[in-house]
């Protein structure tokens, strides 16, 4: 009998879960170039614009929640009895 794992995804799902995600991502992509969006600055013209915003603003994300991390963690016996 193989040990499951808590909180993982069993993994003839995983293979699914993933097929999905990039399905959905090319249909967002043909979206992206067949609505035409109102534009309120010169930069928003780029196609490509809103993917590097996203990739910035979630790589700022994980390095500052790694920083803040360093600063709140706790020792691993910090709340055990004295």
């Amino acid at each position: 009998m193989s040990e499951h794992k808590p909180n993982s995804v069993p993994s003839p799902w995983a293979g699914r879960i993933l097929v999905g995600f990039f399905i959905l991502c090319a249909i967002v992509l043909v979206w992206d170039f067949l609505v035409d969006r109102d534009v309120h600055h010169p930069l928003e013209e780029w196609r490509i614009l809103y993917p590097i915003f996203g990739f910035v603003g979630i790589s700022l994300l994980i390095l500052i929640s790694k920083v803040l991390r360093r600063l709140v963690m706790r020792r691993e016996d910090y709340y055990d009895a004295e």
